[in-house]
């Protein structure tokens, strides 16, 4: 029986999936990050020989047996730009029959079933992505660490360090922050974070990860931290909004997919309610499926496969924690 590789790729992970023609997954593998544009060249081959080799060794498939590997990865944009550097990795491999989309559009397409609605996307990056019901695409956000990636883990844990640094100082309150930090990255004392955020030079995946650290200390109420996640939730909020705006969706339905909203119910809730402020109308939803399964959707169209005649309820629950 043929099977799609199913792939999302982000910054701190590649996760693949082998899926039959009947919708059942059959392999399921996950490896490191496969950014293009955060990791070298290397990294990103890897990860994914790994992750496409692991999930076929456990399938017990060879190569004619994947009608397609349906992509959808970070560093690749919405409207497909860096995309033919990662088909080529696949060429390398030995695959021709490849999709590659932005992670983004994967996570819109599992999320709202391959309907019109707009997504919020906060994982280690964060973007946003709407599709009317004509097709019509828009993207806001998506600009990476240096320019903003509000709402994204990265954010987070660099707003936190931030507000570490000036606690430490003296320039900012006190906070739960900085003694979670320090602890975190096995120091002493909070200053030698320096050396080890610079000198080490730590992967934003790493970085990213601290979010998730940090967040027992806005659940304690640490009012730094606590502003700081609910100011994710407000910014991912506005670019949601704006997205809205630019499709003209009067009764727009939107939904949400990554570990931040996934994960942190404080994001979520801000979220909800700063949109709901603004769209009374808006229908918020949790996510139909994982991104790595809207790759799988938009795999199914590419290979003329009929999902109507699939029982997909068994992709709800993907074999990947949050």
């Amino acid at each position: 029986m043929q099977h799609i590789l199913a792939i999302d790729g982000g910054g701190s992970r590649t996760r693949c999936l082998a899926i039959n023609r009947d919708g059942s997954i059959t392999g399921a593998a996950e490896s490191g990050p496969s950014n293009h544009l955060l990791v070298d060249a290397d990294t990103v081959r890897q990860s994914l020989d790994v992750a496409v080799t692991e999930s076929m060794k456990k399938t017990g498939i060879e190569g004619s047996d994947v009608a397609c590997i349906s992509a959808g990865l970070a560093g690749v944009d919405y409207d497909g730009r860096g995309a033919d550097e990662i088909a080529a990795v696949f060429r390398d491999l030995g695959f021709e029959n490849v999709i590659i989309n932005g992670d983004v559009v994967i996570a819109h397409a599992g999320a709202l079933s391959g309907k019109a609605g707009v997504l919020a996307l906060a994982g280690t990056g964060s973007a946003i992505l709407g599709v009317g019901k004509d097709g019509t695409r828009v993207k806001v956000g998506g600009w990476g660490p240096i320019f903003g990636d509000e709402g994204s883990a990265y954010g987070i844990a660099q707003s936190c360090l931030q507000a570490a640094a000036r606690g430490f100082d003296g320039r900012g309150r006190k906070t739960l922050l900085l003694d979670v930090i320090t602890d975190a990255l096995g120091l002493d004392s909070f200053d030698e974070s320096l050396s080890r955020v610079y000198l080490d030079e730590m992967e934003p995946r790493e970085i990213a990860a601290l979010s998730r650290t940090c967040y027992p200390a806005a659940e304690a109420g640490d009012d730094v931290a606590v502003s700081i996640f609910r100011q994710a939730g407000d910014d991912l909020a506005e670019a949601v909004a704006s997205a809205i705006r630019r499709l003209g969706s009067v009764e727009p339905k939107v939904s949400y997919q990554g570990s931040v909203l996934e994960s942190c119910s404080m994001v979520l809730d801000q979220f909800k309610k700063a949109l709901s402020d603004e769209f009374p109308d808006a229908c918020i939803a949790a996510p139909k499926f994982k991104p790595v399964i809207g790759a799988f959707l938009i795999g199914c169209k590419h290979a003329g496969w009929n999902t109507g005649e699939m029982d997909l309820s068994g992709l709800e629950n993907v074999p990947f924690r949050a």
